[in-house]
């Protein structure tokens, strides 16, 4: 028996518990678990993975047991490795899903469907970089900052994305700032009584204990200026610029790889013109590219794999609390979507992506917290080819490169097996966390 479900997919319950192998294959809970296991069998990561195992079937089995369709589909992913057990109650996440009921919206509010990670989109082709994975750190917001910044230079530039550095972010982008934003919807009667017509944030940049993409992107134009490439400033999971290969403020022009002039909130005062549907502003603010936005990620939000996901009321604004990026949207059995592309990694929702159902009101938050940059640009390190290719021989022969080539090769080969000494060292200590 075979799906096309991804890896780690719970596939169904009876007496015993099925999910999507590595090929598509059906398994039982202990061959998934062994394939899981297969690059980290240390006990902590086996405990973790057992405990969200067993959670992800309780709420199957409880939804079944109360005729409850939940809708989407749930699963493990690498993530769980890391993540201890959860502390909710099964039963009570399959009664508060129960009690969110579908939110269909009118059918004016339908649009056709739009996917900048696609070629569903003005340009005919995805604008988006590869999906990332923030691992354990609370970096959302610098992932969301540098996915958006990518998807806008891309577009401006007409070009293939350029991956950028979030550790420059993580690094460089730090202490509080208060900014404010304005809801021209706020009047609406299905929104949250907390929702204003201005409201003022107050948030601080504390590397993997959280931040707020907006700050970022403050500190990306008015302090960092120059962006790095991810190559040139990689990820090291460490929010000290102590162990930056360069000065916040001091990034040389030729190693830059993008540039902003600023940013601002998507829906601002005169976005109401023509309508107050949150729905519809935020179609209209996807027109020119992907937004930056945050939600609601409680729940089952950690072990989504796919189907359109529904949000609860958000009651308090201290229920978003999770930046991403905001792709397009769709339709699925006749449910408008969202489609939001998130930083946990591919083994994550649809292959790092999320359909979001589209409801009347804050969208799970979406509406609060939407960006776009400005003036983006690309810096002076992109590589260039002699010609018009994408890559430049710099005078030298092709034999020549060869050379240098099998020269880094052995190189590289002795980084390696030091790298992966290092590498078991911090995960060791990873799992001790």
């Amino acid at each position: 028996m075979t799906t096309t479900s991804a890896l780690g997919t719970l596939v169904g319950c009876n007496a015993t518990c099925f999910w999507t192998g590595r090929h598509g294959d059906v398994v039982d809970s202990a061959q998934l678990a062994e394939i899981m296991l297969a690059n980290d069998t240390s006990a902590a990561a086996a405990r973790n993975l057992q405990s969200h195992m067993d959670y992800i079937q309780a709420v199957q089995r409880h939804a079944t047991a109360m005729g409850q369709e939940l809708g989407i589909s749930l699963g493990v992913n690498p993530r769980h490795l890391l993540l201890p057990a959860i502390d909710e109650d099964p039963r009570e996440m399959v009664l508060e899903y129960r009690l969110r009921g579908p939110r269909r919206l009118q059918a004016s509010a339908l649009r056709p469907d739009l996917n900048w990670c696609s070629e569903l989109n003005p340009t005919g082709r995805s604008v988006c970089g590869d999906i990332k994975s923030q691992k354990l750190c609370g970096s959302c917001w610098a992932f969301a900052a540098t996915d958006l910044i990518e998807t806008a230079v891309a577009i401006a530039g007409n070009a293939t994305p350029v991956s950028l550095s979030t550790q420059q972010l993580l690094s460089c982008s730090k202490g509080p700032q208060v900014h404010t934003f304005h809801y021209c919807f706020a009047s609406s009667p299905t929104m949250p009584s907390w929702v204003s017509p201005t409201k003022q944030w107050n948030a601080t940049n504390d590397g993997c204990g959280g931040g707020m993409t907006q700050n970022a992107l403050t500190d990306a134009v008015s302090k960092i200026k120059n962006l790095a490439s991810r190559l040139t400033w990689p990820d090291n999971n460490d929010a000290s610029s102590s162990r930056s290969p360069y000065p916040c403020t001091q990034l040389p022009d030729n190693s830059t790889a993008a540039h902003i002039t600023g940013w601002e909130p998507a829906l601002g005062t005169n976005s109401c013109a023509s309508t107050s549907d949150p729905t519809r502003l935020l179609q209209d603010a996807l027109a020119t590219g992907p937004l930056a936005v945050a939600m609601h990620a409680q729940g089952l939000f950690p072990e989504y794999k796919g189907g359109v996901f529904t949000c609860p009321k958000i009651i308090h604004s201290d229920l978003i609390d999770h930046a991403l990026l905001l792709v397009g949207y769709g339709y699925s059995s006749g449910t408008p979507h969202w489609i939001l592309k998130n930083s946990y990694g591919a083994g994550w929702g649809i292959n790092g992506f999320m359909h979001l159902a589209m409801d009347d009101d804050i969208n799970c938050g979406l509406n609060i917290f939407p960006i776009r940059v400005l003036g983006a640009s690309r810096g002076a390190s992109v590589l260039r080819v002699d010609g018009g290719g994408d890559l430049d021989f710099g005078g030298l022969t092709l034999a020549a490169w060869l050379g240098i080539a099998a020269t880094i090769a052995i190189i590289t080969l002795l980084a390696t097996i030091v790298g992966v000494r290092i590498a078991l060292k911090r995960r060791a200590n990873m799992h001790r966390c």
